[in-house]
């Protein structure tokens, strides 16, 4: 019989393919959900004891009702930022150029101020003085302009989230071995229950109905070629029977269960046994049946 992990285990390559395939949280946890019901079912199939399929649904039940946890990340944060385009960089010996040609053309103009004065001259020179001032001032202005990023744009950074094939199939493995070590306390209590209830049966039988009935079957089988044995023999077999008791014939199987005496004869009366448990032993001869 195969335990919850070996059934688990044949099923991860289809688990891991059916997960990588999922594209949403609600997906993955469906599709896990199908498959542990499906383990449940295989295993349940060829469970035998009624306590254990009880047990085994129930903590199946718990993993695939924790499920949901799988969502439990909480809801992606988006942020947005305001990113230049990357031409301030290009633009920065430009400019220095302007910036340069500005500084220089109203420089000239102050020595041509200072000049005209000094000779007298500022009349004729004052056309040349407004154009290098104006010239200068215009410079400036575009050195201002260009120190600037024309284009900006802003951008939404999104966080996508997605399951992780792997390690859900590893959280669910160590859940499942620990199911299976609990349906391994359960069997183990359920057989020392029936050791018990088998003990119990046992000192219920009434051991001076056994003394007789297995008297009869020893003087029947002192002459079990006749009829009359023969018919003594099955009528009280079927009562044992009905009362679950069973009269085993000698083998060297269960020669335990019985006193060899010299000599050949095999079964000479025939040994009770209850569910397993040795009631009476029975009595052979020479080792043979």
């Amino acid at each position: 019989m195969k335990t919850l992990q070996a059934l688990f285990e044949e099923e991860k390559e289809n688990l891991l393919s059916t997960l990588s395939s999922q594209k949403d949280i609600e997906g993955v946890i469906k599709q896990t959900d199908t498959l542990l019901g499906r383990i449940l079912f295989r295993f349940n199939e060829n469970e035998e004891s009624e306590k254990v399929k009880a047990y085994a649904y129930a903590v199946m039940q718990s993993i695939r009702a924790s499920l949901p946890l799988i969502d439990s990340t909480g809801e992606p944060e988006i942020y947005t930022y305001t990113r230049a385009d990357g031409t301030v960089q290009k633009r920065d010996l430009r400019f220095l150029l302007v910036l340069f040609i500005g500084i220089a053309c109203c420089a000239a103009a102050c020595v041509l101020v200072m000049l005209s004065m000094r000779a007298a001259a500022a009349v004729l020179n004052l056309p040349v003085v407004l154009i290098l001032l104006c010239a200068g001032i215009v410079c400036i202005f575009f050195s201002g302009k260009l120190s600037r990023p024309k284009n900006s744009s802003t951008q939404k950074v999104t966080a996508e989230i997605k399951a992780d094939p792997e390690r859900i199939r590893r959280h669910l493995l160590a859940a499942i071995i620990s199911a299976d070590h609990l349906l391994d306390e359960v069997r183990t209590e359920e057989r020392i229950e029936q050791r018990h209830q088998l003990a119990k049966e046992a000192d219920d039988v009434d051991q001076s109905e056994l003394r007789l009935l297995a008297q009869l079957l020893e003087d029947a089988y002192a002459d079990k070629n006749s009829d009359l044995s023969r018919e003594t023999i099955s009528h009280i077999k079927y009562y044992l029977h009905s009362r679950r008791i069973q009269a085993l014939d000698y083998t060297p199987d269960n020669a335990s269960w019985f006193d060899i005496l010299p000599g050949e004869g095999g079964t000479l009366r025939p040994a009770l046994v209850i569910d397993g448990a040795l009631l009476r032993k029975g009595l052979a001869s020479g080792g043979r049946r």
